[in-house]
């Protein structure tokens, strides 16, 4: 009786010291996870936070490999993985024929198999898979898989314990990631819309320009920030001039950059005694070769030669909208459309120049698509038609004031002054004396 007693007791002290060990295991663990996210949550980079779980989840279970899926775009997406193919992974299917991490993110659960069947697609390197969801409290991230543990066996229930509360951490921590992430990339475009603001001011030319026999008025009001509009006013003599406006299809500091290089070309390129056509046929050759096709952008523009003494303009009309000219004498209007299309497509493009006389009192309206395509509430747009019918009816009027009467008929038109404006304006009015 008493040796009985004795062996009971004997296996009530071993189970008990058993699950004394087990308990230290655990609070061990726990401690281990509890540092272990506590260190996981002070990262702010994504890449070392994706790092760092990695390597915790699977030194705590003991794992062999594992990797880190997260979505994007629509599809889960390897982020890091420590010698974990994207196959391997492909061929664990569950019984809905759903490979275990699209199953683990769909459901939202841990997925923990210890056994496989003999034939298993993945070639019978598996022997235990560990898939945790990652995911906050409003979303799902992605999901972490271990694979194998290098004493052998499977996965335990403590093992699951143990790598979801760290997941529950680093989940914490990617989002925190993610904001200061978002929060610098915002910072940095804030800082790059400054500078190119300031380039694009530094850009726009003064109107105290003054000239013999001619007045010249402009206004520029971009949509946003930064703009891409451009106009200049390039001076070559007291009865010589060039006017350019154009509009870049960019905005931000790739624009301001082009009008940069534009500009620098055309002030270059201006007093030389080149045929304008043959000069914007190599310009935009150059922007083709070298600067705007590898971004796919464009830039219309309409450039113009004025000859004062001579009473003459030449120009190019490079895929822009038509200047208007207003002719005193006959209270007509006619446009300019002569040139070709916009720069920076078709590299071997030959552009035409056009001539025109100019009298005493014809004045010549360069504008942008921000006026002819400013919508109302209805959204009907102003048109040139409508433009055209202003030029007439305002053909008296000093060219400063038929530019301010000019931006706020528009801003009328388009009526609510809580709408923003939807693109750049620029206006430019050149009355000949």
């Amino acid at each position: 009786m008493l040796s009985l007693l004795d062996k009971q007791m004997e296996f009530l002290e071993r189970k008990l010291f058993d699950l004394e060990n087990r308990i230290e295991d655990q609070t061990m663990q726990l401690n281990d996870v509890a540092t272990m996210g506590l260190m996981i949550t002070s990262l702010l980079d994504i890449e070392k936070v994706l790092s760092a779980m990695m390597d915790m989840a699977t030194r705590m279970v003991g794992g062999e490999v594992g990797c880190i899926m997260l979505l994007e775009n629509g599809l889960l997406q390897t982020k890091i993985s420590w010698g974990l193919d994207d196959r391997v992974i492909k061929s664990i299917k569950m019984e809905n024929e759903v490979d275990i991490a699209t199953c683990t993110f769909q459901t939202g659960e841990t997925i923990v198999i210890n056994e496989f069947p003999e034939g298993a697609t993945h070639g019978g390197l598996i022997n235990a898979v560990i898939s945790v969801p990652l995911a906050t409290q409003e979303r799902q991230l992605g999901v972490l898989i271990v694979v194998n543990k290098t004493a052998g066996g499977g996965f335990t229930d403590e093992d699951k314990n143990a790598v979801e509360t760290l997941v529950r951490f680093a989940a914490v921590s990617i989002e925190n990631a993610n904001l200061m992430k978002e929060r610098l990339e915002r910072q940095k475009l804030e800082q790059e819309l400054v500078v190119a603001r300031q380039v694009q001011q530094a850009l726009l030319p003064s109107n105290a320009e003054v000239f013999e026999h001619a007045s010249i008025a402009a206004a520029y009001l971009p949509a946003g920030q930064v703009g891409g509009d451009y106009y200049d006013i390039i001076r070559l003599s007291p009865h010589e001039f060039v006017i350019i406006v154009g509009d870049v299809s960019n905005k931000g500091m790739l624009a301001a950059l082009m009008m940069t290089a534009a500009r620098s070309v055309f002030r270059m390129e201006a007093g030389k005694k080149v045929e304008i056509g043959q000069m914007i046929t190599a310009l935009n050759a150059f922007l083709c070769e070298q600067v705007l096709k590898t971004e796919n952008m464009f830039i219309s523009l309409a450039y113009a030669y004025f000859n004062l003494r001579m009473m003459t303009c030449t120009y190019v009309n490079a895929g822009h909208l038509a200047p208007i000219h207003f002719h005193k004498k006959t209270s007509e209007i006619t446009v300019w459309k002569i040139g070709g299309t916009v720069l920076g497509q078709f590299p071997s493009f030959v552009y035409q120049s056009g001539s025109v006389a100019l009298e005493t009192g014809d004045r010549v309206l360069f504008y942008t698509d921000g006026i002819t395509e400013c919508e109302d509430s209805e959204g009907r747009m102003y048109t040139r038609e409508r433009l055209n019918k202003f030029v007439l009816a305002n053909a008296e009027r000093e060219p400063e004031e038929f530019i301010a009467m000019l931006t706020r008929e528009v801003s009328d038109f388009k009526g609510d002054p809580n709408k923003p404006q939807s693109d750049d304006i620029t206006t430019l009015l050149i009355e000949i004396e």
